[in-house]
């Protein structure tokens, strides 16, 4: 939060309520800026449980090395990586 010539300005980035196993979930904090700047990859989609996910994600890389593949894998952002 920054106050900007008497003005509340928040800038957050991407965040979750999800608690997973790297990272607590967000916390709603009790304030109300007058501006609030939100990054959002993901905006409202709804997504698959967790561990839905994850089965998927490593069937598909047990599959790939299986198969005599390579797999790469990009990591660019704290949470996404884990």
């Amino acid at each position: 939060m920054a106050d900007i010539a008497g003005v509340q300005v928040l800038y957050t980035g991407d965040h979750s309520h999800e608690e997973d196993c790297h990272l607590c979930a967000a916390e709603i904090l009790q304030f109300s800026p007058d501006i609030c700047v939100i990054e959002s990859t993901y905006g409202v989609q709804l997504h698959q449980p967790r561990n839905v996910r994850e089965k998927r994600f490593t069937d598909v890389i047990h599959s790939t090395i299986s198969q005599g593949g390579r797999v790469l894998i990009l990591a660019f952002a704290l949470g996404h990586a884990q």
